[in-house]
């Protein structure tokens, strides 16, 4: 255990731990200057506080009540390993113990972060960039992170994560598996590689003729001592050398945590018969359980970084997982994951990772492609569960100046040197491959490009706007959506992979994906402008056709291999019931001849496809999915209209209302503020593919 165990600090009363003089209670506490005199300061000998001067030998250390004896902590297996995952998304300690409230000694972290131009030390700030001579500060202020203490209470929570990850050694099997066929990561795999190594080794340098308890314990002591340090770098930083930042002896909660939230992930699309997992969980149903622990497990390591000294891309990393797990789990309008997007809203801020300078940024340039994937993540998950729950996006991109990573390789970011300057130079000039390659970053660039039109939809449709102007933004926005995606590379995009129809390019699920979010931010522009103007019905019901048309193409592509139900059952509920039921209601107006018709739907096309769309309704969720009783009661309704359309039935006003209750007022599109994202025919629990 030599190997972790952090090396041991010689005390002494004179110094603190980051090796300035220490000072006296009284100026330590009024953040004042100390001149450090014994045994009474000059500062509290003329305020006349001498007998209230004393230095104290832990000063950041507070001794919390002790606990009563209790017994020793149930088995990680059993603590982790409930069928209904905790709600909390922050405090650990409701999930693990009976004990809600249970202080910790930990001090908070002082480190500000990012500071901006309007900040209090912006003024300062500036002239150290501009002057040889920088003014220094009072380490009391500027130095406040300290060697914390850690609660034994939380230590114990994180022997029992460290053992749950000793024992499932199928986490790295699956995440690697997920690496090897995902087209979409936003972590990079060099980072998720090192940190399911790291650990690894450590785990293999236990002595397993002691007790492991004490083994466990003296790790998650460590990790608790790096995780309340910030994460350093430096320019001439190898990615080797970042890497070791947050592994082996550095290893952080942060880094941990990714792996459960990653593995949780990537569990979603493992199939439930896979025999490599019937093999390693010994469980009726292993998929189900072992989702869990690492939904639980991702959500206590998270917990640990609320103590952390510094907001950074790895904590971003990993906040960003978990939402997508917890999307996946609990489904896009779930508490837990809008509660988890704030956090990560917050540390995208407090990180930098909105703003980039590149006089200031002393960062080497694959972390700063690294923090750009971070960020634009970070930015598209906001938007796209922004528009999911009708809600104001958390990350506003006016105040941000990021640009997407460039479309590189992984592997020429970090092999550097001649091959990445041949690479940049080989780039066109907007930075895409310029020889039609597809990279991780590719969709990432796409997807940024596609929020920014997102969020200025958002905007016409959540905000107020004069009937004029409400004009003159949809056509803006229209016009540099359509030319932005006309001058993406024709290897990303859906409608011409589809056009030429080619073997070896045909489009991904992905690429799909990303085409009906293209086609869903003009639904949503169009739909605004029929409620607000009375125009625009035309384009409207083109765009549902179009949804429609793409949407039922997934019965017949689905790849055995991956269990993307969740995904499917999302997308058809989230894209596809919106235009498959604007379209079926037009169309049953119109057979009853009730109301104005502004356009004359091609019947014989809808009925065919509507058909096609109610029968994907019967099978893409499963039993057992919190989205199935969704499904069903939506075939159920939809069926009916189709019934009554094919066959039409002499009806009643009554009758009709009846016949289109629930679908007509939950969707109501000529009014937006009626669209109700709560109501019991969205997905309670299917998660958004990010």
């Amino acid at each position: 255990m030599a190997d972790i165990n952090p090396p041991r600090q010689t005390e002494s009363p004179a110094t603190r731990r980051n090796g300035t003089l220490q000072s006296c209670e009284p100026c330590r506490k009024a953040k004042l200057r100390c001149d450090h005199e014994r045994p009474v300061c000059g500062r509290c000998s003329r305020k006349k506080i001498a007998e209230s001067c004393f230095y104290h030998p832990a000063p950041m250390t507070r001794r919390g009540p002790r606990a009563n004896p209790v017994g020793r902590p149930r088995s990680t297996s059993r603590r982790l390993a409930g069928n209904q995952p905790s709600s909390s998304t922050s405090s650990p300690g409701s999930t693990l113990n009976g004990t809600r409230f249970h202080a910790t000694l930990e001090p908070p972290s002082t480190l500000p972060g990012y500071l901006g131009s309007t900040s209090y030390s912006a003024v300062l700030a500036e002239h150290d960039r501009r002057s040889d001579t920088p003014i220094e500060m009072d380490g009391s202020i500027t130095n406040g992170v300290a060697t914390p203490s850690v609660d034994p209470y939380r230590v114990q929570m994180g022997v029992e994560v460290l053992r749950l990850l000793y024992d499932f050694t199928i986490c790295d099997m699956i995440i690697r598996k997920y690496y090897g066929r995902a087209s979409l990561a936003v972590v990079p795999q060099v980072m998720m590689d090192s940190i399911l190594c790291s650990i690894r080794k450590i785990f293999d340098s236990f002595d397993l003729r002691d007790n492991l308890e004490p083994q466990f314990r003296d790790l998650a002591n460590l990790i608790f001592q790096n995780s309340s340090r910030p994460l350093l770098t430096h320019g001439s930083m190898t990615v080797e050398q970042y890497c070791e930042s947050f592994t082996g002896n550095n290893s952080r909660w942060e880094a941990l945590g990714s792996i459960f939230a990653i593995c949780g992930v990537a569990l979603m699309a493992t199939p439930s018969n896979d025999p490599e997992l019937i093999q390693a969980v010994d469980h009726s149903n292993p998929k189900e359980k072992l989702l869990s622990q690492l939904v639980e497990a991702s959500d206590i390591c998270l917990g640990f970084c609320d103590q952390a000294a510094s907001a950074n891309e790895l904590l971003g990393f990993c906040q960003y997982s978990d939402i997508m797990l917890k999307t996946q789990q609990f489904g896009d309008s779930s508490y837990q994951a809008w509660r988890r997007l704030g956090d990560l809203s917050a540390t995208i801020y407090a990180a930098g990772l909105h703003q980039e300078n590149s006089e200031t940024d002393d960062r080497p340039f694959f972390l700063r492609q690294w923090r750009r994937s971070c960020f634009i993540s970070a930015f598209y998950a906001d938007i796209s569960i922004a528009t999911f729950v009708g809600r104001p996006p958390l990350i506003n991109y006016r105040y941000c100046t990021s640009t997407p990573p460039l479309d590189l390789s992984d592997d020429v970011l970090i092999a550097g040197g001649d091959d990445l300057d041949r690479a940049i130079a080989e780039l066109d000039a907007h930075g895409w491959d310029a020889h039609g390659n597809k990279h991780r970053v590719s969709t990432i660039r796409l997807r940024f490009l596609l929020a920014v039109f997102r969020e200025e939809t958002l905007d016409v449709a959540l905000g107020t706007h004069s009937q004029e102007d409400l004009i003159q933004k949809y056509n803006q926005i229209t016009e540099k959506a359509r030319a932005t995606w006309e001058s993406c590379p024709a290897h990303l995009r859906y409608d011409l992979l589809v056009k030429e129809s080619c073997d070896t390019s045909y489009p991904t699920f992905t690429m799909l994906h990303v085409y009906l979010d293209y086609l869903y931010t003009f639904f949503l522009l169009q739909r605004t402008l029929v409620k607000r103007t009375s125009t625009c019905h035309e384009p409207l019901f083109d765009t549902s056709r179009q949804l429609l048309s793409i949407i039922i193409k997934i019965s017949a592509e689905r790849d055995p291999l991956l269990d993307m139900s969740r995904h499917y059952a999302w997308i058809v509920l989230s894209y596809g019931l919106p235009s498959a039921s604007l379209l079926i209601l037009e169309l049953l107006h119109q057979n009853q001849g009730l109301g104005p018709h502004p356009i004359a739907l091609p019947r014989a096309e809808l009925i065919r496809n509507l058909s096609i769309f109610i029968s994907c309704l019967s099978w893409v969720a499963r039993p057992g999915h919190g989205n199935y009783h969704t499904c069903k009661q939506v075939e159920k309704r939809l069926s009916q209209i189709l019934d009554q359309i094919l066959d039409p039935q002499p009806m009643q006003g009554e009758l009709f209302n009846d016949a289109t209750s629930g679908l007509n007022d939950f969707l109501d599109w000529y009014t937006y503020s009626n669209w109700d994202f709560n109501s019991e025919f969205l997905p309670s629990r299917d998660g958004f593919t990010f």
